[in-house]
């Protein structure tokens, strides 16, 4: 009776001829010649030692016997067939390398993910699993294998890669200016907040750039920098009349919910954040022409990742992709507001 059981083909072959009533049909769906599958049948009948098809019958007819069984065969099959989908699919899950992706902010923008899908569909081989906040010191802790992030770190046993600026403009929601008023110099814009991002994240926002024009936000001195580098200083604000200036620093996304909260005057959003607000209208430009210095993004990974290797491809990809879309990106963006930008 056990060795029955182990032959799953010939309950197939059984089953399909319930349906078929016939041999020769089951034996053409179940891929198998006629004579092993009658083979197979015979097999199967000495095993349980009861006849499961009555060979007089036109068509071929089961047995009662098998009639009886057929409810747990049919449970049996589909039961098999799970199983083995799932086995495939493990093993092809064991065939599959991942790639730890993180960035090293606590937000993800829509192209970050566009990129990650992209590379995927054209690697069914290589997983890419996306985290955020985590730093170059990640890779060294086996928490990621390629970091983004927005300075170069020092380590010499790491690969950076550069992949471009990261381009921005001030910005705030119409609610704040509404009751703020809206600042059309430097000097008014000191007597509004403004929303920093904390230097663990990027480099710290100290400066104000538009065209030859400077504003040192510590020492709060309007400048002009000549062609030797030194300053020619226009007006300096004191400190201690700036009663309603207010500098608040927060992390990437909170910076960017505050200004869209209507709590101040955002300076260093990337333009990745902005494209949909502007559009919508829930951000809009402030002093156009005055912006903080872009900075350089790297792509960080292990020296120790071979030519060949996963990471390095898709590290190798993912700086072309954002190299030639973050252009796009920032072009667009500053070109529809009318926003000057040092290239």
């Amino acid at each position: 009776m056990k060795e029955s059981f182990e032959n799953l083909r010939a309950w197939r072959i059984l089953e399909a001829i319930d349906r078929k009533k016939s041999i020769t049909k089951a034996s053409i769906e179940q891929d198998i010649s006629l004579s092993n599958a009658s083979k197979l049948i015979g097999k199967l009948e000495k095993g349980l030692g009861c006849s499961v098809i009555n060979r007089t019958a036109r068509p071929v007819q089961l047995t009662d016997y098998a009639k009886k069984l057929m409810p747990a065969v049919r449970d049996l099959l589909l039961m098999s067939s799970h199983l083995e989908s799932v086995a495939t699919a493990v093993a092809e899950e064991q065939d599959t390398e991942t790639i730890i992706f993180s960035l090293s902010t606590t937000s993800v923008s829509a192209h970050v993910l566009n990129f990650i899908k992209e590379f995927k569909d054209n690697n069914p081989g290589v997983e890419v699993e996306l985290r955020t906040g985590l730093n170059h010191l990640a890779i060294k802790e086996g928490k990621a294998d390629v970091v983004l992030v927005s300075y170069l770190p020092e380590e010499k046993d790491l690969t950076k890669l550069p992949c471009g600026r990261c381009f921005n403009f001030m910005v705030a929601s119409p609610k704040y200016l509404e009751e703020k008023g809206t600042p059309h110099s430097i000097e008014e814009l000191l007597s509004h907040r403004l929303i920093l991002r904390r230097k663990d994240f990027y480099p710290e926002c100290k400066m104000l750039f538009n065209d030859k024009l400077c504003f040192d936000l510590e020492s709060y001195e309007l400048f002009e920098l000549n062609e030797e580098g030194s300053r020619k200083i226009i007006k300096k604000f004191e400190e201690t009349k700036l009663s309603n200036f207010k500098k608040l620093y927060s992390s990437d996304y909170s910076s960017y919910v505050a200004a869209l909260n209507g709590e101040g005057i955002s300076i260093d959003l990337p333009v990745s954040f902005l494209e949909e607000r502007l559009k919508n209208g829930s951000l809009v430009p402030v002093l156009p022409g005055w912006h903080r210095s872009p900075w350089n993004k790297y792509l960080v990974f292990s020296s120790g990742a071979g030519p060949n290797s996963s990471i390095r491809k898709f590290a190798e990809w993912y700086k072309e992709k954002e190299l030639k879309d973050s252009v796009k990106r920032w072009t667009t963006c500053f070109s529809l507001y009318g926003i000057p930008i040092e290239k």
